[in-house]
């Protein structure tokens, strides 16, 4: 036998012969009541074993036509796939023909090379003594391509990195191979023997042990998935009729990186559950198993993790304790319902069937709040519209474990469960949570801190940090302040946090009544950190920075009955307030703006300067201001984004003695995502108070917060041309942004402009669970038209060729030139492909016409290929390469329009 065919044939850590064909043969041996033994080499000595007499049987393998002339060959006694692995950086639908340029690595004297060369004589090999050995040199880069067998590999780690390198959805079937037990020519009894004895074997038996090594025997095609539906956003049926969501996404991406098939089958959560025990279905997608509601399935894969929060209508909870004596809902299934009881001893626990009767229980004012899960909430509140009246409690989580089941008679298929899912990167997972969840606390993978990795001296660095001094303002809402409990509070408390949490660090928060009191002790060691400091060559002499962690721009507060001012040089003349201990201080006074200022204290005393008449305007970071307008005590004041100072961001100053600390921090920076400052954003927005909506500084700070929105996405709208030479700018600049993103002959958005469209159409779609169409146009007849009268007239032909295809689609839709002649649709809320291929043949009709050209009759033609999502792609690349394969089918057939079937 071989040693190194994992899973046919192998030796394990102890030198014991495993595998598929090694179970058979001791199945064999004990039908026949006949000892056998095993003797294990590399592939070619084990050949080598056999035809020297050294061994009776080999174990199995192809019978090639040169082996056919060393040895006669028993019937099969099981099968393996081979493929061609593709490197990633090789496109996806080539045949092996043209493979030519790249040497193929195989294991030398294996079946590959003859059944390779029969589908291409050309092809190049590269040769390796072993599996082994051709595995290592396909990591170290030094082939492109390979040939092996299907299944998995033994080394997770190995497995893991060559799936990555050499995704299976590229890879190109060679051989169905049936592999046969060998003996030498001349020993006929010995084959009729292993032929009787392999015979005389029950066949549940063998296909039981093809499935505890693959997970699935050689009669299935892949494995059935059982499931419930209408668990938005996990598992829901979307208007393309397939199902959707995380869940779904997940075991999609489990089947293209093991390259075994999945098909669903759909009923209600109990229906789900018997389909896997009757054996109707292999696998149940997931389900809430625990200790108190067992299903008596086996638990092959946690899948995922959903947290349950407390919801509330109308008002925010305050506390937990202001909920005592009052009614809870909750859902008798909920696996958390020991804790909850716990962790609200003092309330009168209401049990419903769904959480939509909770909803409405809420709404009908029967319970003061209710426990679900939250995604499942979020989703459903914002499909009908509702979400702003109901209120997450942050505070009180549960987690419910999501297992994938299995039936306790298919240990194998647990195992090739357990090891696809090990193939998935924890960013992959991330980025289908990313997609499906929408608020960033509810998300798991994200939620995952600790998955930074340190060097030994980093490591030592931290252990020698007992805690990190943390120093803040006590009143500077919403980026830093102490709350009603006298703890660390606001936007830098949050980021803080999320430092301190990934570097396993312990956060000791200290209170300053001044910005200025807070600089000198950052400066003078008194502590380690503080946040919202502005990085300038004055304070690098003194201290060292963070990089920047979120948008800081500034604005400016005047009062209500003056013109809006979006320039400091406005101001010129004028008194400025603005917080003593700001940078910006040292700015203004070095600048020949001509403004006369008056520090103050703190945001309250500035605005209160501009009130009373002391101050003709009042500066500060634009999310403090906000937040203070917000409180209702300022009618006759209103604020402005500063276009001169909008691209500001806030970084931690950080005292020099904790210089190692720097590139850590950034670390953890990083981790932060987009989604991530949205949260926190809100999230410290929302807990103000509200304002009085008949008040006119409503109407401003409503302004305020839809500007501040558009900030954290770090796209700062505000540059108003105050000037001659602002306006030429913008002018410029407008020119620029239309020949970055629009094709100069037909003024059609171009490539770079259509991938932003479509990957928003994406989203958009995803979020709404809706479909739209892309399509992919090709136009023929420029070629001659350019070769006959010249590239010009080839111009002009094409504009008309543009107008005619704009006359075809909506506004709302967009249409891109993508090459010279192609042209890409994006038909978006498109829910009937017949409407769609209305579309397709009106642009068939219109572009069928002569035009003319200088007295010159000029025809083209149109292949045209339609793309739906998701059902033909849920990505932007998909979608694309789909649309285009689809043209280019209709394009070989002589068609006109291809379309998914």
């Amino acid at each position: 036998m071989g040693e190194d065919s994992y899973p046919y044939q192998f030796v394990d850590e102890r030198g014991e012969a495993q595998g598929i064909l090694v179970d058979l043969w001791l199945e064999w041996a004990r039908q026949t009541d006949k000892p056998i033994m095993f003797v294990s080499r590399h592939w070619t000595d084990a050949l080598d074993q056999l035809s020297d007499g050294n061994a009776d049987i080999h174990i199995g393998m192809a019978a090639t036509p040169a082996r056919k002339t060393l040895f006669a060959f028993s019937e099969a006694i099981s099968h393996v796939s081979t493929y061609l692995y593709l490197h990633h950086e090789i496109p996806a639908g080539v045949d092996v023909s043209m493979l030519e340029p790249y040497q193929v690595g195989i294991v030398a004297g294996s079946s590959h090379e003859a059944d390779l060369l029969a589908l291409s004589p050309r092809i190049i090999f590269k040769r390796y003594k072993n599996r082994h050995d051709l595995l290592q040199a396909v990591l170290n880069s030094e082939v492109k391509v390979f040939a092996g067998m299907d299944g998995y590999l033994r080394d997770k780690q190995v497995n893991k990195q060559i799936v990555g390198l050499f995704p299976l959805s590229n890879r190109i079937l060679i051989k169905k191979i049936p592999l046969r037990p060998a003996v030498n020519h001349g020993n006929q009894s010995l084959l009729v023997e292993i032929n009787l004895g392999f015979a005389s074997i029950d066949k549940a038996r063998l296909d039981a042990i093809e499935e505890r090594w693959l997970g699935i025997n050689r009669q299935q095609t892949g494995i059935k998935i059982a499931t419930a539906i209408n668990l938005e956003p996990f598992i829901s049926v979307g208007g393309d009729k397939h199902l959707h969501g995380l869940y779904v996404d997940l075991w999609n991406l489990w089947s293209d990186k093991t390259g075994i098939p999945i098909s669903f089958v759909t009923g209600d959560m109990n229906q789900s559950l018997d389909m896997v025990k009757s054996g109707q279905a292999d696998v149940h997608i997931g389900y809430p198993e625990s200790e108190k509601f067992k299903t008596g399935l086996l638990r092959s894969q946690l899948l995922y993790q959903v947290k349950s929060r407390l919801h509330s209508y109308g008002e925010p909870i305050a506390d937990l304790n202001s909920l005592a004596g009052k009614r809870v809902g909750a859902v008798p299934t909920a696996p958390y319902l020991a804790e909850l009881k716990q962790a609200m001893p003092n309330v009168q626990l209401k049990l419903y069937d769904s959480v939509t009767a909770m909803i409405e229980a809420a709404k009908d004012g029967h319970i003061g709040s209710f426990v679900a899960s939250a995604s499942w909430t979020h989703h459903y509140l914002v499909l009908n519209d509702v979400w702003s009246q109901f209120y997450a409690y942050p505070d009180l989580e549960f987690v419910t474990d999501i297992y994938v089941l299995t039936n306790h008679t298919s240990p194998g298929l647990s195992k090739r469960i357990k090891a696809g899912f090990e193939l998935i990167d924890f960013q992959e997972f991330k980025e289908i949570e990313r997609k499906w969840i929408l608020n960033a606390r509810d998300r798991i993978f994200d939620a995952q801190m600790n998955s930074l990795s340190f060097s030994q001296e980093q490591e030592a660095y931290l252990q020698s940090l007992s805690s990190l001094r943390i120093g803040y303002l006590k009143a500077w809402k919403p980026m830093e302040f102490t709350n009603d409990k006298g703890a660390f509070s606001g936007i830098n408390s949050d980021v803080a946090r999320v430092i301190t949490t990934q570097l396993g660090l312990k956060m000791e928060a200290i209170e300053f009544d001044e910005w200025q009191s807070l600089i000198d002790a950052l400066i003078n060691g008194d502590v380690d950190i503080a946040g919202s400091v502005a990085e300038t060559a004055e304070r690098r002499k003194q201290l060292l920075f963070s990089e920047p962690y979120w948008p800081s721009p500034w604005a400016l507060a005047t009062p209500i009955n003056t013109s809006v001012i979006f320039n400091l040089q406005e101001l010129s003349g004028q008194r400025l307030a603005i917080v003593e201990g700001y940078e910006l201080v040292r700015k203004l006074m070095g600048a020949d703006y001509g403004i006369e200022l008056v520090l103050v204290a703190d945001p309250r005393a500035g605005l209160k300067a501009v009130m009373n008449g002391k101050a003709d305007a009042f500066v500060d970071k634009t999310i403090n201001m906000a937040a203070e307008l917000k409180l209702g005590e300022y009618e006759h004041v209103k604020m402005s984004v500063l276009a001169d100072f909008s691209d500001q961001h806030s970084h931690f100053g950080v005292h020099p003695s904790r210089a190692e600390l720097i590139p850590l921090m950034n670390m953890a920076i990083d981790t932060i995502n987009q989604g991530s400052r949205e949260v926190i954003y809100q999230n410290w927005i929302e807990t103000l108070p509200p304002l009085n909506q008949d008040s006119q500084v409503f109407k401003w700070c409503i302004a305020v917060i839809i500007i501040l929105l558009l900030l954290i996405g770090g796209l700062f709208l505000f540059r108003f041309a105050m000037s001659k030479e602002r306006r030429k700018r913008k002018q410029l600049e407008n020119k620029l942004n239309e020949l970055t993103h629009f094709d100069p002959l037909t003024g059609f958005p171009n490539r770079s402009l259509l991938d932003d469209r479509l990957e928003q159409s994406v989203l958009l779609h995803c979020r709404e669970q809706a479909t739209f169409s892309v399509l992919f146009i090709d136009v023929s007849g420029f070629k001659k038209v350019n070769k006959e009268l010249g590239h010009k007239a080839g111009d002009d032909l094409l504009k008309i060729v543009a107008v005619e295809l704009k006359s075809c689609f909506r506004r709302s839709d967009t249409l891109a030139r993508f090459g010279s002649n192609e042209f890409v649709a994006i038909l978006n809320k498109t829910k009937d492909l017949d409407l769609v291929c209305q579309v397709a043949d009106t642009i068939l009709s219109h572009l069928s016409q002569t035009f003319e050209h200088k007295g010159i009759k000029l025809t083209v033609s149109a292949s045209i290929g339609i793309a739906m999502y998701p059902a033909d792609g849920d990505n932007v690349v998909e979608l694309l390469k789909s649309a285009d394969k689809l043209m280019y089918r209709a394009k070989q057939s002589g068609g006109n329009c291809y379309k998914s079937s």
